[in-house]
């Protein structure tokens, strides 16, 4: 009996036990094994804080977030909605919210809790992290249309200084910069004020058609800034004083020459980049000694906008200051308002801009750039930028003490790898040898241009016939051994008429045999060649030799000597023939026999002589009792040769 009573009570106990009874709870934390909360993900930057909660079965959470040095003890859950903040939680049992007003560089904990309808409450959640570092000045976001910048100020404003910022125009900072310009720039009517003792503060700058007000003062947004302009931002530290006419004030800065010891900083904001345009404009500069002349640009096809600049070394070298000598700026600077307004430069949306050189009034021994800039639309997120130096071009070349002909510009002694037939290089090393002049070939093409090149036996260039492509086709299908693009006759003219050049051009006007011969693509290539020459004045560092076929001879002199340019022919008539087709002198291949006895008798008759090619010893031995007296001497080994004349 004893027995069965000690597990009757045991027995109901136990019940009791499960029935909820027994000591009274004391409320301190209702929670249900039902409701959970974790925290997922902590992003913290200088002054705030991405939170991720993970949950299930709630419906409302609450957070404190207090500085881990300040952090007295753990919170319960009611404390956390008593005193917290709270907010709804999502049905998809993630929840994210945003922390802010942190102090930067600092240790916070946060603690976490949630609940559900019941007003059941899951465990506290804690977490411990720290705050980036805010730096003196963050660029938040930028755009064309402004941009979205913090800027913290030293910890400690005394009461009677002020932190006054500005934004302005690269160029037009450094325009009236010298010593002194913070200053300056920063009591300027139009800068933009801010008056505050906090540590940091923000700011948008988005238009000129809108303003903001912050704390009860309005501040006017800057203009719009263009793609890639950059923009300075100033923020220097004044203390209050009086002005004799304008009573009392914030007018001196702590950061000037007397007192170097106040704050100031100079940030460079350059907006959003615009990408590339996939064309450029071109430029062509036609400009002879005298100064006169045309400098055409070409907008692309693609482009709404030219905005363009062209300026002499000084005015050039004021921009390089003006930019701090970041010559990437160059392309937004075309389009400044420092451009247009101090410098002179113009926007056209024409497909082709011609400017006369004698408008500009260009000096002699100046260097000149053009500075171009095309946009796409007016929107300028698309641009491409196109820059041109040129000098005023020498009269003629300086006299030279030789009368050496670099055959295709001497690329047989240059190496023609690096140094390919009738590219520029090799125009460059017969100049940089000082020869007297340097051949090139000569090809008419199918829209009236020059191309210089060397035709293959087959008389094509880059697998075309050149009077059946454009001069752009035969350029696109091929470069030259070193990575140059096929030079035209602008190009090499370019190339050959600069200060202190002694080598002339001696053009060759090549004959076309194959598949049929096109003596009139021969001629027109003396025709075009010659308009060329006269239109950029070169007809003193400029000459041809002609195809030895009779009536590409005679027609060619006529276009020669009606321009004033001098040509030579090749073959093998009689010099009385020669004279009678207009020409002064014979160019004389050593195929034809070149004793002294043969050029004596052109030379008798009243003509000059030249011969070619001479490039070895016995070659030398032919003309050496009577090389004083030729024209010219054309060789593929020009260095070779001279080390021979100038002994």
């Amino acid at each position: 009996m004893k027995n069965f009573i000690s597990w009757t009570l045991l027995l109901a106990t136990m019940l009791f036990a499960a029935c909820g009874g027994g000591e009274e709870p004391d409320g301190s934390n209702p929670t249900n094994s039902d409701i959970t909360l974790s925290i997922a993900e902590l992003k913290a930057d200088a002054t705030s804080l991405s939170v991720k909660i993970s949950h299930t079965s709630a419906t409302k959470y609450a957070y404190i977030v207090e500085q881990a040095s300040l952090a007295s003890s753990t919170y319960t859950a009611e404390e956390l909605f008593e005193k917290g903040t709270t907010g709804a939680c999502n049905t998809s049992g993630t929840t994210s919210f945003t922390v802010r007003n942190l102090t930067d560089d600092t240790e916070y904990a946060i603690y976490i809790v949630a609940t559900n309808r019941e007003n059941q409450m899951s465990d506290v959640a804690v977490r411990n992290f720290t705050t980036t570092t805010l730096p003196e000045y963050l660029l938040k976001s930028k755009s064309c249309t402004g941009f979205t910048a913090s800027v913290r100020t030293p910890n400690t404003v005394p009461a009677s200084s002020v932190i006054k910022w500005a934004i302005t125009d690269l160029a037009f900072y450094n325009h009236n910069g010298g010593a002194g310009s913070e200053e300056k720039w920063l009591t300027r009517d139009e800068a933009i004020y801010s008056n505050y003792f906090t540590t940091r503060y923000d700011f948008d700058v988005n238009n000129n058609n809108s303003a903001f007000t912050k704390d009860g003062v309005t501040y006017y947004h800057y203009k719009t800034i263009q793609p890639g302009q950059p923009m300075i931002l100033l923020l220097g530290e004044y203390s209050e004083g009086s002005h004799s006419e304008y009573g009392m004030g914030h007018y001196s800065p702590l950061f000037g020459a007397n007192n170097p010891n106040g704050y100031f900083r100079k940030e460079v904001i350059i907006s959003t980049k615009p990408s590339t345009l996939n064309q450029l404009p071109s430029v062509n500069v036609k400009v002879d000694s005298s100064g006169k002349g045309t400098i055409s640009i070409a907008k692309p096809t693609n482009a709404a906008f030219l905005h363009y600049l062209i300026l002499d070394q000084s005015k050039y070298d004021e921009i390089l200051a003006l930019i701090d000598n970041n010559t990437s700026l160059l392309q937004w600077f075309t389009s400044s308002e420092f451009a247009t307004e101090h410098m002179g430069a113009k926007s056209s949306n024409q497909p082709v801009v011609t400017i006369s050189a004698e408008s500009l009034g260009l000096k002699e021994d100046t260097q000149y750039y053009v500075l171009v800039t095309a946009w796409e639309d007016e929107s300028g997120m698309k641009q491409s930028f196109a820059k041109v130096e040129f000098t005023l071009s020498p009269a003629a070349p300086l006299p030279t003490d030789n009368t050496i002909i670099a055959h295709r510009g001497g690329s047989a002694e240059a190496g023609k790898s690096s140094t390919p037939d009738n590219s520029i290089a090799s125009l460059k090393y017969a100049m940089s040898l000082g020869c007297y002049a340097s051949e090139a070939d000569i090809y008419w093409t199918k829209d009236n241009q020059i191309i210089i090149a060397h035709a293959d036996s087959n008389c094509k260039i880059n697998g075309l016939y050149p009077w059946e492509s454009t001069l752009a086709q035969l350029q696109a299908a091929g470069k030259l051994s070193n990575g140059e693009t096929l030079p035209s006759l602008e190009d090499y003219i370019r190339t050959v008429m600069v200060k202190g050049s002694k080598t002339k051009l001696c053009l060759d006007i090549k004959a076309i045999t194959k598949p049929k011969t096109h003596h009139a693509e021969s001629v027109k290539a003396c025709q075009r060649a010659c308009e060329i020459i006269v239109e950029m004045g070169a007809q003193n560092f400029c000459e041809f030799i002609c195809s030895g076929y009779e009536d590409i001879v005679k027609n060619c002199a006529k276009y020669a000597n009606a321009a004033g340019i001098d040509i030579g022919a090749m073959g093998n008539f009689s010099a009385s023939k020669y004279k009678g087709w207009g020409y002064t002198w014979h160019n004389r291949d050593k195929g034809y026999e070149i004793p002294a006895d043969k050029i004596n008798s052109y030379i008798n008759a009243g003509m000059e002589v030249s011969v070619f090619t001479i490039d070895s010893d016995a070659d030398w031995a032919l003309i050496s009792s009577y090389y004083k007296s030729l024209r010219g001497i054309t060789t593929n080994y020009p260095k070779r040769l001279l080390a021979k004349v100038r002994k």
